[in-house]
């Protein structure tokens, strides 16, 4: 196992830098919701709008406001931790020092995401998915909103409710990568599963799908796992979770992607509380905690399977069929089962290996 790698799941030792307290950590995370808020009314903006002429819009106000705040923020807390004749960047908060990568990655790229709309125009659609400097933007967004969750990792064990930033810091930074990976997003459509046949005057009606759209469709459906359930694994190998925290982590990006397409499919919502609802039930049976490793993977492994299903039911019974076969449909729950299962497995071996080189003299 590579070293680098091993470290990088290891518990740490307390980190020389002051942590932020509990407060702190809230006021980082309401700035951050914030920051999302404008991220998500923007991408509104860019799937419902039309004609979208000027960078100069309300969305774009919520968005670097909510910026501002953030980097103000977190300035803030760097100014009264530094002491005279040291370095500025020792004063920065502990967990804090990607956040503040952040706010500079996210001022160079509105910089150039004001100059890229100026030349190439505004973007719609799934074009603005791939825009460079969104991109940056996007990412600048992770790195500030994971700051609590950073910052508690690197810190001494905290209980509740000291951890509630953390998770809700880790869940806001699955959002971001949702909200980037959009075109691959489950609950933001059921398009993705679903194929029909339109014939002139007939009402477009369920039909078999061909074999690049199964592919599709998988795809986004493991990309749509990792988002969803990789925040929760990460907490978990900490932390033990309740179960309603489980739930909420998976319900509520889930609604804040049909919220940001209008509602389109609004009708998909009660399948995502639901499929909340069955994760929930299946972290209170399973039990996981951190060095219950069987536990752990059980409860990994098992997630997206409960919180799919729930999803392919909704469709076939708004649709009154399923594209997908049985063969197809079930084989997508076990092979995104499957997939955080390997990933849960890997990094309990990772940090397996990360806790014995710490413990070499």
């Amino acid at each position: 196992m590579d070293a680098s790698a091993a470290h990088a799941f290891a518990v740490p030792p307390v980190s020389a830098r002051r942590a932020t307290t509990a407060v702190e950590d809230v006021i980082t995370l309401a700035a951050g919701i914030w920051l999302l808020t404008g991220t998500y009314v923007d991408g509104w903006a860019h799937n419902n709008l039309r004609d979208l002429e000027t960078f100069l819009t309300p969305w774009h106000a919520i968005l670097y406001s909510g910026f501002a705040a953030c980097a103000v923020w977190i300035a803030a807390l760097t100014w009264r931790r530094h002491a005279p004749g040291t370095r500025w960047t020792e004063a920065i908060p502990a967990g804090y020092g990607a956040a503040a990568a952040g706010v500079a990655l996210f001022l160079i790229s509105g910089a150039a995401d004001f100059a890229w709309h100026s030349v190439f125009g505004i973007e719609q659609g799934i074009k603005a998915l791939f825009s460079p400097s969104h991109l940056g933007l996007a990412t600048g967004g992770f790195l500030i909103l994971g700051a609590p969750f950073s910052a508690a990792w690197h810190s001494p064990e905290r209980s509740w409710p000291r951890l509630a930033p953390a998770v809700v810091s880790a869940m806001l930074s699955g959002m971001v990568a949702a909200f980037i990976l959009q075109e691959f997003a489950i609950f933001a459509r059921h398009g993705l599963i679903q194929t029909y046949s339109s014939a002139a005057g007939a009402q477009p009606a369920v039909t078999n799908p061909t074999s690049s759209s199964i592919i599709v469709s998988l795809a986004s459906f493991f990309v749509s796992t990792a988002v969803l359930f990789l925040p929760v694994l990460l907490l978990s190998l900490r932390w033990r979770l309740h179960p309603a925290v489980s739930a909420a982590m998976a319900l509520l990006p889930s609604i804040a992607l049909q919220i940001m397409v209008a509602l389109r499919d609004a009708w998909l919502v009660p399948a995502a509380l639901v499929g909340a609802v069955l994760v929930g039930v299946l972290w209170a049976v399973a039990r996981p905690e951190p060095d219950r490793h069987a536990r752990l993977m059980t409860a990994m492994g098992l997630s997206p399977v409960v919180f799919w299903a729930p999803y392919f039911a909704g469709v076939a019974l708004h649709d009154g069929a399923l594209s997908f076969s049985p063969e197809i449909w079930g084989g997508t729950l076990a092979w995104s089962g499957l997939e955080m299962l390997a990933l849960a497995v890997l990094t309990l071996k990772v940090r397996a290996t990360a806790a014995t080189q710490f413990r070499r003299p």
